[in-house]
């Protein structure tokens, strides 16, 4: 159960990298996050590293990255009662240009009854959210 947008974004994948993973300043950078916070140690973003996000509308939930590509992505998992949430954050080179790809997968038992409960919203905070990386990393915003 897939939900995913794809956005053209006019920069290049290592600009759009800058911006996709600043993951520590998500809450002030995009309109889709309340608040993030590290539960491990501050430092580079790697495998394991783990996030506790609270969005509009949503159960806060807490992420574990689970691959860390620079310059073309990262996928993490957040992990509750009967359902595994997958968030995956693609880029791929389009010339001097970049495809953004996010998509949320949901699996297990409970899968169904929260597509049904989250789905257009989660359509909606995806789109958001592709607009704005794709408008942070157009004019180089986002970048410490």
């Amino acid at each position: 159960m897939t939900i995913a947008v794809e956005q053209h974004v006019d920069a290049e994948p290592a600009t759009v990298w800058r911006t996709v993973s600043d993951v520590d300043r998500w809450a002030e950078l995009l309109p889709t996050i309340d608040e993030i916070r590290r539960i491990d140690d501050a430092g580079p973003v790697t495998v394991g590293s783990r996030f506790r996000i609270r969005q509009p509308g949503l159960t806060p939930a807490t992420y574990e990255v689970t691959d860390w590509r620079p310059e073309a992505g990262f996928t993490w998992v957040a992990r509750t009662a009967g359902v595994r949430t997958t968030a995956r954050h693609e880029l791929r080179p389009e010339g001097s240009a970049t495809r953004l790809r996010l998509s949320i997968d949901w699996d297990g038992p409970g899968a169904r009854l929260v597509r049904l409960l989250y789905g257009k919203r989660t359509q909606r905070l995806l789109e958001q959210e592709a607009t704005a990386f794709a408008r942070l990393a157009a004019r180089g915003e986002g970048e410490r």
